[in-house]
């Protein structure tokens, strides 16, 4: 049986709650960020990098390195290393 995590989390699923919590926490309006965009283009900087980081461990439920963000700039490559450790690790913790 595949682990539960994985099924529930699918790339456009997590890119798109990605998306919602940002325009949220940027106070930007829903729908206003481009996955491809640097996230520090609509104003992510490192005090709401860390609070991002925060909300997306619980809503994976794993840890993640901080330089993540800097290592993967954008809504789009940040989904794809977050599905991918989901799909490789099977609930193994990130560090």
């Amino acid at each position: 049986m595949a682990d539960s995590r994985t099924d529930d989390f699918h790339t456009d699923e997590l890119q798109d709650w990605l998306c919602a919590y940002l325009a949220a926490e940027l106070r930007l309006p829903v729908g206003s960020i481009d996955p491809g965009e640097p996230m520090a283009t609509y104003g992510l900087d490192s005090v709401r990098a860390i609070t991002l980081l925060i909300e997306v461990e619980d809503h994976v439920g794993f840890e993640i390195d901080p330089n993540a963000l800097w290592e993967f700039p954008t809504v789009a490559s940040f989904t794809e290393l977050l599905i991918g450790h989901l799909n490789q690790a099977e609930g193994s913790p990130l560090g």
